[in-house]
C-alpha cells in the first residue's frame, strides 16, 4: 500500500473498492478518500445500507465486480448492461459532497425549519419570538408532541440505540415526571377555582364537560393520575414509559387551550430543537462553531466541520438538563455565519416550487 493511500474493504469478501479523490471527517463516521492516509477501512455493509434506504436512494442495481488486474470496482446496472460507478455518480456526489448521507429521518432537518419559524415569528397581538411561537400551539401540543416523541423513541431504543440517546437526552422521564407533576398542579387548581352547585344538598363541580360530586373528586379524577404518575416514576425503559404516558393522558381533563406549558418540557423542546439545528446547518449548509477561547494567543476562529460537530456533541451532553443554553449557543452560532433566516426560508420555499411545480 503507497503512503496516505486508503484502501476501502468489504468484511465479507475482502473486496476492495476505489474510490475518488475526496476527504470529509464527520463524529462517529468518516466519508472517506483515496489519499485520506487511513490505511485500510473496513465498512459497516448493513448499516450503510440502512442508511441509504433511509435516504430514499436506490442501491439494488449497485454490485462489486473484480478486474483483469484483480481489483474490486463498483458497478451498476444500467438496463441489461453493467457500467462502472464514476465519481460523478449521483449516490457517490450526494454522500462526498454533503460529507455524509442526506436523510431527512435521520437528521430531522424539517425541526430547523420549525426552529426558523419560532425565530421569525411575530404575533397579532404584540408578542413575538419563539417562545411565543410555542404557546401559540395550545397546552395540549406537548401532550401530543411529546406522546409521538416517546412512540419514536420505543422503538429506537430497540433497534438504533445511538439515535435513541441522542433523542432521549432531551425528551426522557425526568421531562414526563415534570409534565405530570405539572398538570397536577395546575388541575388541583382549576378544581379549587370552579362554582360548586348542589343537587338535593349534595356539592358537586361541572369539569371536563361533565358533573362530579365534590366526594368523588379525589377518588374519580386525582387518584387514577397520581397511580399512572408513580408508575411513571419508575419506568425503567422507554416502551414502558411510552405505554404509561398514553394511559395517564386517557386520565386528563383538558385543560384551556391558553393554559402555560411545563416550563421543563419547553427547556426540552429548546434545547432539541436548537441541537438538530444546529448539526443541520453545520453538516448540510457550511456554517460552523466558532470557538470560546479568546486569549491574547489565541483569537476566536471558525472550528472545521468534524471539529464543529464534535464541540456540539460535547454541548449537548452539557446542557442535557438546561436547553436553553444550547439555544442561546444557536442564537450566536447563527449570527456568528451571518445567517438570514428569511433569505433561508425564500431559498427553501422556492426550491419546493421547483420540486413540485407548485
Amino acid at each position: 500500500m503507497k503512503k496516505n493511500e486508503t484502501r476501502v474493504v468489504c468484511p465479507n469478501c475482502g473486496a476492495e473498492f476505489e474510490i475518488p479523490e475526496h476527504e470529509s471527517v464527520v463524529r462517529n463516521a468518516t466519508v472517506i478518500g483515496a489519499d485520506s492516509g487511513l490505511g485500510t477501512v473496513y465498512l459497516k455493509l448493513k448499516d450503510r445500507q440502512e442508511q441509504l434506504k433511509s435516504a430514499g436512494i436506490d442501491i439494488t442495481k449497485y454490485f462489486s465486480m473484480k478486474t483483469p488486474g484483480g481489483k474490486e470496482k463498483i458497478m451498476k446496472w444500467e438496463g441489461d448492461t453493467p457500467v462502472p460507478v464514476t465519481p460523478d455518480d449521483p449516490v457517490l456526489r450526494a454522500i462526498f459532497e454533503a460529507g455524509t448521507v442526506p436523510s431527512r429521518d435521520l437528521f430531522r432537518r424539517w425541526v430547523m425549519a420549525q426552529v426558523f419559524q419560532g425565530l421569525m415569528y411575530k404575533g397579532y397581538n404584540g408578542k413575538e419570538g419563539f417562545v411565543d411561537w410555542v404557546h401559540r400551539h395550545g397546552y395540549k401540543y406537548q401532550w401530543t408532541m411529546t406522546e409521538e416523541e416517546l412512540r419514536v423513541q420505543a422503538k429506537l431504543e430497540k433497534k438504533d440505540l445511538e439515535n435513541f440517546q441522542k433523542r432521549n437526552r432531551w425528551f426522557n422521564i425526568n421531562v414526563v415526571d415534570a409534565m405530570c407533576s405539572d398538570y397536577m398542579k395546575k388541575l388541583k387548581n382549576v378544581i379549587n377555582e370552579k362554582k360548586v352547585h348542589k343537587c338535593k344538598g349534595i356539592p358537586y363541580i361541572c369539569i371536563g364537560g361533565g358533573n362530579v360530586f365534590v366526594s368523588d373528586i379525589q377518588g374519580k379524577i386525582l387518584r387514577p393520575l397520581i397511580l399512572i404518575h408513580n408508575r411513571i416514576k419508575h419506568c425503567r425503559n422507554a416502551a414502558d414509559l411510552y405505554k404509561n404516558f398514553c394511559e395517564f393522558r386517557r386520565n386528563m381533563i383538558g385543560l384551556h387551550w391558553d393554559t402555560p406549558q411545563c416550563t421543563k418540557w419547553l427547556d426540552a423542546y429548546k434545547g432539541a430543537g436548537a441541537y438538530y439545528t444546529l448539526e443541520n446547518m453545520i453538516r448540510f449548509h457550511d456554517c460552523f462553531i466558532k470557538n470560546d477561547y479568546t486569549t491574547s494567543r489565541c483569537k476566536c476562529k471558525f472550528l472545521s466541520k468534524s471539529s464543529s460537530l464534535d464541540y456540539l456533541e460535547s454541548k449537548a451532553d452539557e446542557y442535557r438538563n438546561e436547553g436553553w443554553k444550547l439555544f442561546g449557543l444557536l442564537r450566536k452560532f447563527l449570527q456568528d455565519n451571518n445567517v438570514n433566516i428569511k433569505a433561508k426560508q425564500e431559498e427553501w420555499a422556492n426550491a419546493k416550487r421547483m420540486r413540485t411545480g407548485k
